[in-house]
């Protein structure tokens, strides 16, 4: 009975994937509480938004879903053990940060201050170098920093480098990753004050920066310190927080009680596929496609989705339970092959893919995390392939084919 205890249970309060939902639901949920928001579009026309009350009862409906998941889908402890060959993954991350790190930079599309420019100009090299510097971060909190400083210093530097491109989530994606190492099987409740503080910053500088990284990168260094001067970083930080507008699809859809045209969510199995987004593409029926020009006119770039207005808008109020019992399934799927896998490299990619399906779905579609999740683990399972194919090519000297003689000698002198 003590085994099992100590095998199954953990602190109601630990960072399981959950509480990982639990937790960004009640940041993205936060914004209700202010009663409504104006939204500026690019034409400086304002919108004014007051959330309606059936909203706070949609917000109650799911977070007492995820609440009954907690209950229901106990989690066993989780293994971060790791084995095998890190030294040879840690030459392959390493290689595929340089190589695909520097293609990027050679990019010049990337730099622009244009955040269309950046977004058309990204594909699948820039999101292998992502994903790789998100991977490395949590592939050196599994095998320790002493064997993978340079690992961690090479992701950290192209971390950075994506931050100032003005992709914001792979820095914050791999903080959640290493958190996640970090808490998954002791509580939350142990967090020294400093961490909070750190956290409380850190999220702090990701809303500011929003606001100012299309002046850094045009080189307009005053208008920067024009927003972040202290009377102005409480609208800079507004601008960052997309929790306003993305509460608003949520308002949205149960105050007119919308419901979608059309819906793509039976593309999310044929996701877990490789390249299936270029056979299949999103077949047209994407929730922005058919909500962002009701909610947002006259707004040309990308809006963030929210997933809990597509899955209302796609059955009711019984969408709320129904997408907690995916993603439930899912991550404790997930959970039992990081469980079973010994490389860190692979620990990394579903770590990443979990916290894609938890944490980052919140403002995206139910395909689109998929897909997202897909590519860390395609890039985990790539750099894992390569090591493996080549222990196979050239396996190390082991003592079965020493001769006799050496392997006598090696027991005489102990």
């Amino acid at each position: 009975m003590k085994h099992l205890k100590r095998d199954y249970f953990v602190s109601p309060f630990a960072l399981t994937p959950q509480m990982l939902l639990l937790l960004s639901s009640l940041v993205y949920f936060v914004p209700f509480v202010t009663g409504g928001f104006q939204y500026v579009d690019v034409s400086r026309r304002k919108y004014d938004f007051i959330y309606h009350a059936g909203t706070g009862y949609a917000i109650a409906l799911s977070l007492s879903c995820i609440a009954a998941a907690m209950l229901v889908f106990m989690p066993r402890r989780q293994d971060f053990e790791v084995e095998g060959d890190v030294r040879g993954e840690s030459i392959i991350i390493i290689v595929m940060l340089v190589v695909f790190g520097g293609i990027s930079i050679a990019n010049p599309a990337l730099f622009s201050a244009s955040k269309a420019d950046v977004l058309s100009s990204t594909g699948r090299i820039q999101y292998v170098f992502y994903n790789s510097c998100i991977i490395g971060m949590v592939f050196g909190a599994l095998s320790g920093w002493k064997k993978s400083r340079l690992v961690i210093i090479l992701s950290c530097l192209g971390l950075m480098l994506t931050l100032y491109i003005g992709h914001r989530s792979s820095v914050a994606i791999a903080i959640l990753a290493c958190l996640y190492i970090r808490y998954r099987n002791i509580s939350l409740l142990l967090i020294r004050k400093r961490y909070i503080i750190g956290g409380i910053g850190a999220f702090f500088f990701l809303a500011v920066y929003k606001a100012v990284y299309a002046a850094i990168k045009a080189g307009n260094f005053e208008l920067v310190g024009q927003k972040i001067q202290f009377d102005q970083l409480s609208d800079s930080a507004l601008v960052g927080l997309e929790q306003f507008v993305t509460l608003a699809h949520l308002d949205l859809v149960v105050k007119y009680d919308y419901t979608l045209p059309c819906s793509n969510l039976w593309l999310v199995p044929l996701s877990l596929f490789p390249f299936s987004d270029t056979v299949f593409g999103k077949d047209g029926c994407t929730y922005n496609e058919q909500v962002q020009p009701f909610l947002f006119p006259g707004y040309s770039g990308g809006v963030a989705a929210n997933i809990w207005a597509e899955f209302f808008a796609n059955f009711g109020y019984a969408g709320f339970p129904l997408l907690v019992v995916i993603l439930s399934l899912v991550c404790v799927a997930v959970e039992a092959i990081i469980r079973n896998v010994r490389s860190a490299t692979l620990k990394a990619g579903l770590i990443v893919a979990i916290v894609h399906l938890t944490f980052y779905i919140q403002r995206k579609e139910l395909l689109g995390a998929f897909i997202s999740a897909k590519r860390a683990v395609l890039v985990a399972l790539f750099i894992f392939g390569l090591v493996y194919v080549h222990r196979k090519c050239f396996p190390p000297a082991s003592a079965e084919v020493m001769p006799q003689g050496a392997r006598a000698l090696r027991r005489d002198n102990g």
